[in-house]
């Protein structure tokens, strides 16, 4: 029996669609929702990172046509502004975040992101991002993978450990497929923390990555597996060698004989 798809509801404003178009409405309510509990901060800013495809995943009534259409006419409109802040040139990722000044201007008097029960016309502040604190989405918004259902703050850190490994292993992975978020969901099931994930990769990366063969098991498959990685948080370094750097503590010899795990540590 095909499994029922879980919906993200997104309260719709009638008035909203009206000012700007009804796609425009869904979209902006959505990335105004992202950009409220996003962590990305850049020229003071906070940004939503996202592709096409997990744009459409967001809004599986679209097809990805109509998303590239739709964000190329809200950043003619200037109602949104997009920018890239890749650490690597190949990637064309495109970020995210409201022109709130302008479509204050589009709006007028009207608030879209706020509840109406809550506005008070006569205190009414200007759009901003500093004084909407209310999001979008007013239900906390949970995704799911074989039947399993992850917080979004889990799917935060998720996404922040696989950030960090692609900028210190010079990868390209997704934080968003399966077999990754299930691996990440069951070290911090166990209560592994954002910075503990980060420890295992400076380890890793500092032993692994100059070596041709050893550097393929930088990957999540290897890194965060159950059986592997207590041991390869075990492995950091103390305090006192952690403030000298990683890489001039260790210096691994590998035996490859033995294994992706067999090592020697030589200390510099």
């Amino acid at each position: 029996m095909k499994r029922k798809t879980q919906d993200i509801k997104i309260p719709f404003s009638p008035q909203f669609a009206a000012i700007v178009g009804t796609n425009e409405a869904l979209f902006l309510q959505q990335l105004h929702y992202r950009l409220q509990i996003s962590k990305n901060y850049n020229e003071g800013h906070r940004w939503v990172y996202n592709t096409y495809e997990e744009w459409t995943c967001e809004f599986p009534c679209w097809k990805m046509h109509v998303v590239k259409r739709l964000v190329k006419k809200l950043e003619t409109d200037q109602l949104i502004i997009t920018s890239a802040y890749n650490k690597m040139p190949m990637d064309r990722t495109k970020w995210y975040r409201i022109d709130y000044e302008k479509l204050s201007q589009t709006c007028g008097e009207f608030v879209p992101f706020e509840q109406t029960e809550t506005v008070d016309r006569v205190e009414q502040k200007p759009l901003s991002e500093e004084n909407i604190s209310l999001p979008a989405i007013t239900k906390e918004l949970k995704q799911t993978t074989k039947k399993k259902i992850y917080s979004e703050k889990d799917l935060a850190t998720i996404s922040s450990v696989i950030e960090y490994l692609n900028e210190k292993a010079f990868k390209r992975f997704k934080h968003n497929t399966n077999t990754t978020m299930d691996l990440l969901h069951e070290r911090i099931e166990e209560g592994y923390t954002l910075d503990d994930f980060k420890l295992v990769i400076d380890t890793k990366a500092a032993q692994w990555l100059h070596h041709p063969q050893f550097r393929n098991y930088l990957q999540p498959s290897t890194l965060f597996k159950a059986e592997k990685f207590e041991n390869y948080l075990n492995e950091a370094p103390s305090e006192m060698a952690r403030s000298i750097g990683l890489e001039a503590y260790a210096s691994p010899i590998l035996d490859f004989e033995k294994g992706e795990n067999a090592y020697e540590l030589r200390i510099c």
